[in-house]
């Protein structure tokens, strides 16, 4: 819209439509010396909008696209991640850009969505640059599907790079501390006892943990049979499979480790006897009431032990499997041997996570040099 205004001047109004993002009207107003001017800034407005602004005529809105990707990936993905995923749109995709109008999100949209990521805090802590790259690899796969339903001839997310991993000092116990924290635990708790050292001397995930049954151990190969996962889904427990194919593996445990198992069943056909439940070898090895356990109670009490100790640092449920690899590295084992007891699908995974905590051998090599001259 062109209009005169009292003083003289021109006022060039022009309506642009809705903005993709909050789907609010945009609008752009300015004041220029004549009409001829007026009339030559209204088209160049208009004609730049269109031209960044090119869409299909059919609209389609984004939470449209989800529901698509949703049937999609229902499909194609199982576990735990499809809880992990709606999780992460629900609290940080679906709140940004619920009133979209799918057609008209640009790279630039995109950009400012990771910036906005950038600057939220969570627990009082700003995301990571990991937790932000996983957000924007479930933005990009919607797209996808956007474009594989045909709603979409390009994706917004494409060339856009992943942030840099940060490289944060990991934590681990060393096996005197790891002795410290078990003296932390009071001698009626063994069901604490068993499951801390099982994980720090296996190295085995949580789910994997909390998935053995008594048929899982092996007693005369000494070995745990690693066959699936245990996790909760909308409230429900389930069995998956492990997290990759090279996670279905054995692992080797000591003797020792095979003796507080074996005292650990002993109080646990007891303790189920006392609470009527039946027992037998499908029974969850760290079950101590009628349903599964969550992981949530060893992760608060490696917390709540810790406090008897204040010189002791805390970590996390996660750093007993970390701290189980830096034992195998004190001990001189090699970077084959950890990738298969831990069941890392690929060498490079192992070397990428840990290679840092091997010790460096260029000191030694130049030593040797010295023989040289």
């Amino acid at each position: 819209m062109i209009k005169e205004l009292d003083n003289g001047k021109w006022l060039v109004d022009v309506s642009l439509g809705v903005d993709p993002i909050t789907g609010e009207r945009i609008r752009t107003r300015r004041k220029v010396l004549t009409e001829k001017e007026a009339e030559d800034l209204e088209a160049k407005i208009q004609d730049e909008y269109n031209k960044d602004h090119l869409f299909s005529k059919e609209k389609m809105g984004f939470c449209d696209l989800l529901n698509l990707f949703y049937e999609h990936s229902e499909a194609a993905h199982k576990g735990t991640y499809p809880e992990n995923m709606t999780y992460s749109i629900n609290k940080h995709i679906l709140p940004y850009f619920k009133n979209s109008i799918l057609q008209r999100i640009r790279k630039k949209d995109i950009l400012n969505f990771r910036k906005h990521l950038q600057s939220k805090k969570e627990k009082e802590k700003k995301l990571s640059n990991k937790t932000i790259n996983n957000i924007m690899t479930i933005l990009n796969q919607t797209f996808n599907v956007g474009i594989l339903e045909e709603a979409l001839t390009s994706n917004p997310c494409d060339n856009i790079k992943r942030l840099p991993k940060e490289h944060k000092k990991m934590k681990f116990w060393t096996p005197q501390e790891f002795k410290d924290f078990l003296s932390l635990i009071p001698g009626d708790q063994l069901l604490f006892k068993t499951f801390y050292t099982t994980a720090y001397l296996t190295g085995m995930r949580c789910g994997e943990l909390l998935g053995l049954t008594w048929i899982d151990i092996d007693r005369y190969k000494k070995e745990i049979d690693v066959n699936k996962a245990s996790t909760f889904i909308n409230g429900e427990h389930v069995l998956i499979e492990p997290k990759t194919k090279t996670s279905i593996r054995r692992i080797s445990i000591n003797k020792k480790l095979l003796d507080l198992l074996d005292q650990w069943r002993q109080e646990q056909e007891k303790l189920f006897d006392d609470l009527g439940i039946s027992h037998s070898d499908e029974t969850f090895i760290f079950q101590y009431k009628d349903t599964p356990s969550r992981k949530d109670i060893f992760s608060r009490k490696i917390k709540y032990f810790c406090q008897e100790d204040e010189n002791l640092k805390v970590i996390r449920l996660h750093d007993l499997r970390h701290s189980h690899v830096a034992l195998l590295i004190d001990q001189g084992e090699e970077y084959h041997t950890i990738k298969e007891r831990l069941g890392h699908a690929s060498i490079r995974t192992t070397i990428d996570v840990y290679g840092h905590l091997f010790p460096n051998k260029q000191k030694s090599m130049a030593d040797k040099l010295d023989d040289i001259i």
